[in-house]
């Protein structure tokens, strides 16, 4: 059965265990897990199987605007429901926080992602340049946004 908690602060080591299992190519150590984690307006979910570990999500609350920063689900569970669970949680939390919109940025080469996204509401809105470090190579991101009032979450 799947549960979403909040993160604890103090779970920056292993969080940045997850953070490699989703993200090989470029993971975050337990230093920059706390350094995120320290930042004014942080809030985050992970994701739990039984006593696993299957995903998470790092977000800031910037007033009328939340911003992603992470969102990871392990390979073996990832299409069933973790990352919809999360971005939702995420969501609620954002709205409780008095956003009324949620931004985040996704590799533009990352098409499993971007379908994601784009089915949960978000429309593309930018791009960065040269945003992400994929073996040997940088990747431009896409800027997506979703309007809160757009969309209607599950309690």
């Amino acid at each position: 059965m799947l549960r979403i908690e909040p993160l604890s602060r103090a779970g920056a080591g292993p969080l940045s265990g997850l953070h490699l299992a989703c993200f090989p190519e470029d993971p975050w150590d337990a230093a920059a897990m706390t350094k995120v984690m320290g930042m004014a307006g942080f809030f985050g979910r992970i994701a739990w199987e039984g006593q696993t570990p299957t995903g998470f999500a790092l977000a800031l609350g910037l007033g009328e605007e939340c911003e992603i920063l992470a969102l990871g689900v392990v390979g073996e569970r990832r299409r069933a429901g973790v990352g919809s669970a999360l971005v939702d949680s995420i969501c609620r939390e954002a709205q409780q926080r008095g956003a009324d919109r949620v931004l985040l940025e996704v590799a533009v080469d990352n098409a499993a992602a971007r379908a994601f996204y784009v089915a949960r509401g978000f429309i593309e809105v930018g791009r960065r340049r040269d945003y992400y470090r994929q073996e040997k190579r940088l990747v431009d991101a896409l800027v997506l946004r979703l309007t809160l009032a757009k969309c209607s979450l599950p309690t």
